[in-house]
């Protein structure tokens, strides 16, 4: 018998993306969405459900109000609903926030690691509440899990794994190499090593590491990583998007994020291609996901050893020097220079003690900043 998926953050962008694709799959899902907007939440819980019926499905899927701030309460709730599966979307700021900023701007503040406030906040929080529910539940982080999932894995609150980042990458060269070859891309499978910050900040200029199978022939010579960049720049994969409104599907995002959902609730014991922050590791590895929770499954041709330097040094284009054994964070001089000239915040190590204040203090500067340059 199949027991529940929790989403957090399911009004958001990702959240509600993922409510609306695990609606229309199958009617034998129990999901429960939470959120802090109610409102939202709940239209959300209703838009799933109607296009769930559309499609013949009569899925159980429903609202429940969270305040993860509320570490106690939450505790209470999730002993309530006794989840088996949680994926966290909520985020005190998403990915986005900076590209909405002139491109001069959005450039030198884009780097993600010194924004890790509003991602690792409610991580933390939810992870503590679940350790005082004494549930057994595992939990996919989807708020930058390259690091916020290393930085819980220091203090003994580490989430199985997160979703999406280099596993976007892994993907988009599947379809790349599968044209070059005009071959159907169900023949290809791809082993990837990389970090959020080789593939979103950096357009893979950054390191990583691939594997590529053709109906299990290894071809991953004819595509070494330069020419790899530059078929993935032709493809215009490497452009950034520019935002014009508040609203941001991400399809894409929820859907890397629900396989990964699935396999450990469905037990399939399925390698995916590179899942980020397996058991608070680093950046992304090929790994396998069940009920046990994360395994990550390396190719013979690389080790652990080796895959974590090239993650390790990926994290240098999001602006992390390093990861301290407390979970402290320390910055790149650059990146704590840019922050401070551009936006007036000057961190250049980050406490887990202080996560929540520095989340105020970002977004009440960002808001500033909006200001000055007209952003709505």
């Amino acid at each position: 018998m199949l027991g529940k998926i929790l989403i957090t953050g399911c009004a958001g962008s990702v959240g509600h993306n993922m409510l609306y694709e695990i609606a229309c799959m199958t009617p034998k899902f129990k999901v429960v969405g939470v959120d802090i907007d109610e409102v939202t939440g709940q239209e959300v819980v209703e838009e799933a459900l109607h296009m769930a019926h559309n499609l013949g499905h009569f899925p159980d899927i429903s609202f429940r109000k969270f305040d993860l701030f509320n570490i106690g309460e939450t505790a209470e709730l999730l002993k309530e609903i006794q989840p088996d599966v949680i994926c966290h979307l909520a985020s005190l700021g998403s990915w986005w926030i900076t590209r909405q900023l002139p491109e001069n701007v959005y450039e030198k503040i884009c780097p993600l690691g010194p924004w890790l406030p509003n991602h690792l906040t409610l991580a933390y929080k939810l992870m503590q509440a679940i350790k005082k529910s004494g549930i057994d539940t595992k939990v996919i982080n989807g708020a930058y899990p390259d690091l916020t999932n290393v930085v819980l894995g220091k203090i003994d609150l580490t989430p199985i794994c997160g979703g999406g980042n280099m596993d976007h990458a892994c993907e988009r060269i599947r379809r790349i190499v599968a044209r070059e070859l005009k071959v159907p891309a169900r023949n290809l499978s791809i082993f990837g090593v990389g970090h959020h910050g080789t593939h979103y900040t950096s357009k893979l200029k950054g390191p990583f590491w691939i594997k590529i199978l053709v109906g299990g022939k290894d071809i991953s010579d004819k595509f070494p990583p330069d020419k790899i960049r530059k078929l993935y720049d032709a493809t215009r994969f490497g452009e950034l998007t520019r935002f014009r409104g508040p609203v941001i599907e991400q399809h894409r995002t929820a859907s890397a994020f629900l396989k990964n959902v699935l396999s450990i609730y469905l037990d399939t014991g399925e390698i995916h291609m590179c899942i980020p922050g397996p058991n608070g590791l680093p950046g992304g590895y090929p790994t396998r996901l069940s009920a046990k929770g994360a395994e990550v499954v390396l190719p013979e041709e690389i080790t652990i050893k080796e895959a974590m330097k090239i993650n390790e040094e990926g994290a240098l284009w999001d602006g992390i020097e390093k990861v301290k054994d407390d979970g402290t964070v320390v910055y790149l001089d650059e990146n704590v220079s840019n922050m401070r000239n551009i936006l007036g915040y000057e961190c250049k190590e980050l406490k887990v003690s202080e996560i929540e204040d520095r989340a105020k203090e970002l977004n009440i500067k960002l808001k500033k900043l909006y200001e000055k340059y007209n952003v709505t």
